[in-house]
């Protein structure tokens, strides 16, 4: 029989039952795979796996702390402003003397509890409240109480670059060319005479580096200057000052001269290598308020009690085949933060006030609270020089150049101007960018009330922070030359050629110094640190780096003012009463004497000792028959550039010229 056949038995049995034979076909199959005979188990390296997986991703998520150092010493105007009647906005007048500083803050303490002057839904306003002039918290602050951002966060990355012309010139003499020279001066050392040359902006030299000469004068045609290059024979003034903007040249200051606009150098480095100068230009990489989110941190105030801000961007930042401005693999993002214009509820009481104090400008700025931004450097004071940021709305200034337009919703920006050298292959910074911005009311003044002069000072801050995301060796590959290779071999074909470059290790960033022969750094992997110590290390999960951000932002003045001198006015009450009301408002008021004082009785000697109730009993007083005559003194607060009035002095000005009024005397 064979082994596949059965023997089946009928259903049911009986002794008369005869067994019937049946028989089918049961093919058996094997599903398994039979185990092999040698030995499977391997041992997985878990820290070599997550090395690996490490290096392949290019994926980042940043979180952190912005510390916002900030405060308005350039206000709109200094006025109480409240709900009126049928709920429509209305100010007060706050007196001079009772203009307080608090923290860097510039505003008032509330003296009275008046239901008339509270602004709306403050119902717990109590005595001596401080409360600052607009723009105040809720415009500068890195975020609001109420939510509404005012400032855009972006992640942004060097994708370009461009050349500007520093220095005024009808010679296309631009930023390629070098760094412009705009004076020369005489550097005296042991009795010896040198020759200095200040720089627009920062040079970056060190004492014996080699530069080359541009378009200077020999005035005697004995120094060889369009094939000689020099050493930097010293740094500074006669002082030793202002080291980054004055290089001292071995040369005796009568044989050479500069002209402006046109003289310039470029730094020499090895065999013969030229810098290259240019400016730096940023694109962004996330774009709008929904790719983060910030919030109050913790119990974050700084030492001014200005509020920190915790933020987490939600989305990841993918750096997956993105190029810097070089065509090298990313070593560097930037956390960049613009002011926005939108800082406050459109219809809050503040808004709706500026908007009717601007109803007669053009349309495109009436509802605007902020100007566009300006952008810029800050280079030495030269009115021949553009974009000296500092310069901004000087008049004598005018002509010159500078990045405008600047809004929260560009993806590109401007950024520093750099120095890069094919000897080193590095990128140097030599100057950062600066934003500058002002209210658009005090822009304008004259425009809205004939009687006031602009207030062209405005706010300056930086809005780049570098990421350092990798770093380049500390090193430069020793030099691979591809060209002695093929002529050696007579390899000429283009793809075994490019075969050769790959097995070589050549990367596709290398620097190609001359055909086929290549210079390098290595790109270091994350968590690498070379002997220099140069590379970087931070946490990896799931998938992601994560970087921890903790920066400063500092919202600054764009010119303060560092001088003072009195100027006085003589008023006779009651005849100049209004004259006498408006000025003693204008927080540049000083105080005032009576000249006649000693035609009166002391009544009326003892009812204006006080400077804050005596103000107001000169307005009372009506005997024009015996009119007062005072001189009233002011403060004039100058900086170094023409911007108009100053209210508020800077850090530099003398403060025992003003008057201190102790806030007990007030509240």
């Amino acid at each position: 029989m064979e082994k596949n056949t059965k023997i089946l038995l009928n259903k049911e049995r009986s002794v008369d039952d005869i067994n019937v034979t049946s028989q089918f076909n049961i093919n058996i199959e094997n599903t398994n795979k039979p185990l092999p005979v040698n030995d499977i188990d391997t041992t997985v390296n878990s820290y070599q796996v997550f090395l690996d997986e490490r290096s392949e991703s290019t994926i980042y998520r940043f979180y952190g702390v912005i510390n916002g150092v900030v405060s308005n010493p350039l206000y709109n105007d200094n006025v109480k402003i409240f709900e009126g009647e049928g709920g429509n906005p209305e100010s007060e007048k706050v007196q001079s003397s009772a203009v307080f500083e608090e923290s860097g803050w510039i505003g008032y303490f509330n003296d009275e509890v008046n239901e008339e002057l509270l602004q709306i839904g403050d119902n717990k306003s109590a005595l001596c409240e401080f409360k600052p002039f607009d723009p105040d918290y809720s415009r500068l602050n890195i975020i609001d109480d109420d939510g509404t951002p005012n400032y855009l966060m972006k992640v942004t990355y060097p994708y370009s670059q461009e050349d500007i012309t520093l220095v005024q010139n009808t010679d296309g003499i631009s930023l390629k060319d070098g760094i412009p020279v705009i004076e020369k001066l005489i550097i005296e050392l042991n009795g010896i005479e040198y020759v200095g040359f200040k720089t627009a902006i920062n040079h970056g030299l060190s004492v014996n580096d080699s530069i080359k000469l541009y378009n200077f004068i020999d005035v005697e045609n004995d120094l060889a200057l369009n094939v000689r290059e020099y050493n930097i024979f010293k740094l500074g003034d006669n002082d030793g000052k202002n080291t980054n903007r004055i290089f001292v040249l071995d040369i005796r200051p009568n044989k050479i001269n500069f002209q402006l606009g046109t003289s310039t150098f470029k730094r020499i480095k090895g065999d013969g290598y030229e810098s290259e100068y240019y400016v730096r230009t940023l694109s962004a990489l996330t774009t709008t308020y929904d790719d983060y989110d910030i919030y109050p941190a913790a119990f974050g105030v700084n030492y001014y009690e200005d509020k920190l801000a915790s933020f987490n961007f939600i989305k990841d930042v993918d750096v997956k085949g993105v190029l810097d401005n070089r065509g090298r693999p990313l070593s560097e993002l930037y956390l960049t933060l613009v002011k926005n214009d939108n800082d406050s509820k459109l219809e809050s009481l503040n808004n709706r006030y500026w908007r009717n104090q601007q109803s007669n400008l053009s349309t495109d700025i009436k509802d605007r609270f902020w100007t566009k931004i300006v952008a810029g450097y800050e280079t030495e004071k030269n009115d021949k020089i553009n974009y000296n940021i500092r310069a901004f709305g000087d008049v004598d200034y005018v002509s010159c150049t500078y990045f405008e337009n600047i809004d929260e919703s560009d993806s590109t920006f401007q950024h520093d101007i750099v120095e890069y050298n094919e000897y080193d292959l590095y990128e140097i910074s030599l100057e950062q960018i600066q934003h500058r911005i002002n209210t658009i009311y005090r822009e304008n003044l004259n425009r809205i009330n004939s009687e006031l002069q602009d207030k062209k000072e405005g706010y300056l801050y930086t809005p780049h922070s570098k990421i350092q995301i990798r770093e380049y060796s500390s090193f430069i590959h020793p030099v691979v030359d591809l060209q002695s290779f093929f002529e050696q071999y007579n390899i000429t074909d283009t793809t075994e050629q490019l075969k050769l470059k790959e097995d070589f290790k050549v990367p596709f960033y290398a620097t190609e110094i001359s055909p086929n022969v290549f210079r390098w750094r290595e790109l270091l992997e994350i968590g690498v640190i070379d002997a220099v110590g140069s590379g970087v290390d931070y946490p990896f999960e799931s998938g992601a780096h994560y970087m921890y951000l903790n920066n400063r932002f500092y919202f600054k003045r764009q010119d303060p003012p560092c001088d003072y001198f009195f100027t006085s006015e003589d008023i006779l009450i009651p005849q100049d009463k209004d004259r006498f009301e408006v000025i003693s408002q204008m927080p540049t008021f000083y105080n005032y004497s009576i000249l006649n004082l000693n035609s009166f009785n002391n009544s009326i000697k003892l009812n204006i000792t006080d400077p804050t109730t005596g103000v107001a009993s000169l307005l009372d007083y009506n005997n024009g028959a015996n009119p007062l005559k005072l001189e009233v003194k002011f403060l004039n607060f100058f900086g170094k550039y023409k911007l108009g009035v100053r209210d508020v002095p800077g850090a530099c000005v003398e403060y025992n010229v003003l008057d201190v009024t102790d806030v007990d005397e007030n509240c």
